[in-house]
């Protein structure tokens, strides 16, 4: 008897190792998989995206939702029912009296959100902002550098318009945070540059991130300049609108901006309304605010500068000063340089985001 006990001891222990040697690692250009992993604690993080329906939002949810499961904390992902700062604010409100540990918020208005924020760390939660900053977070977990974001918008005009002409930017909305952040770094360029002197820009308008608004503003911009070279889109929605309206009217205007892969695949390419574009791994900005929230909450930063932390993730963030001049309120981390895509790699790219 004790050496069939023996036996079975030995046959559970073997299928063990070979379960633990049988998991599938994840591509290296995503960090999207499926939560698996049961929470093992009564802590709760939630996330607070810009608003339903948009792809980009949606993915960043589901990074913050895979790395929550990682740490074994509770998620919930809470959209507002529009893009206003009063729908975010009444969210926020709710996860307050809900007693959750942690918000991470992609704010709709860097300014009106503020007192809410401040209520919330006031009754001890971690607040971080994602995507686009707020007042009164605790740490903006920035997807990629204001600056660097807006030279390849500003490259990509002068390149597209073949440094000289007439160009608009469609933007979100116009209390969009990271959208005006990008835009005010933009002008600084355009300023300090005189390689720039001969790009006009003409207008920026604002489709709220609504796909048939953006679309509409496109044709607007179309009729009321006939001589625009390019159309500036610094938000995924407004981009991929704006590509379909220029494809749709037979326009010689080019596209520029940030976009995913998986919308903007058969819009990019020379002879197509997006020569190329940029964006970031949303999943990767989601899940690093899971991460930050962590280090957060167990003291391995305060967000203050100067400090840097390492993640469950293994990476490790340098935390740097904020610029109000460009929108960023909150001293921040950067998650990533912004990464282009042309031609040659978009459809790659589109089975990952």
């Amino acid at each position: 008897m004790k050496k069939i006990i023996a036996l079975l001891l030995a046959l559970v222990m073997v299928l063990g190792l070979v379960a633990c040697g049988a998991k599938t690692e994840t591509p290296a250009a995503s960090n999207e998989t499926t939560p698996e992993a049961a929470p093992t604690s009564d802590v709760t993080y939630a996330i607070v995206p810009k608003s339903a329906g948009n792809p980009y939002n949606e993915r960043e949810a589901s990074g913050f939702e895979q790395a929550c499961a990682d740490l074994g904390v509770k998620c919930i992902v809470q959209y507002p029912e529009d893009t206003s700062a009063e729908a975010q604010i009444n969210v926020i409100n709710n996860l307050i009296a809900q007693g959750v540990n942690a918000i991470a918020v992609a704010a709709n208005d860097a300014e009106a959100l503020e007192s809410t924020l401040e209520s919330a760390k006031a009754a001890g939660i971690v607040v971080v902002s994602l995507d686009s900053d707020a007042k009164g977070s605790q740490l903006f977990v920035n997807q990629a550098g204001v600056s660097e974001v807006a030279q390849v918008l500003v490259d990509s005009v002068y390149d597209m318009a073949g440094g000289a002409g007439q160009f608009a930017v469609l933007s979100a909305s116009s209390t969009a945070t990271n959208q005006n952040s990008w835009i005010a770094a933009m002008e600084q360029i355009i300023a300090a540059d005189s390689k720039y002197a001969d790009l006009e820009w003409v207008e920026t308008v604002y489709g709220d991130d609504e796909s048939q608004k953006s679309y509409d503003m496109t044709e607007s911009l179309m009729t009321n300049y006939p001589d625009l070279k390019v159309i500036c889109c610094p938000t995924t929605v407004g981009v991929l609108a704006c590509a379909q309206a220029v494809q749709n009217a037979g326009s010689a205007i080019k596209v520029a901006g940030l976009g995913l892969p998986s919308e903007m695949n058969g819009y990019v390419g020379e002879d197509l309304p997006c020569p190329y574009m940029y964006l970031w791994n949303p999943i990767d900005v989601g899940a690093t605010a899971a991460y930050a929230i962590q280090c957060l909450a167990d003291g391995a930063t305060t967000g203050a500068v100067g400090e840097s932390f390492t993640a469950a993730n293994g990476n490790t963030y340098e935390v740097l000063d904020g610029d109000t001049s460009v929108g960023v309120y909150s001293t921040q981390i950067i998650v990533g340089p912004p990464y282009e895509f042309t031609a040659d790699n978009i459809a790659e790219w589109a089975t990952v985001y």
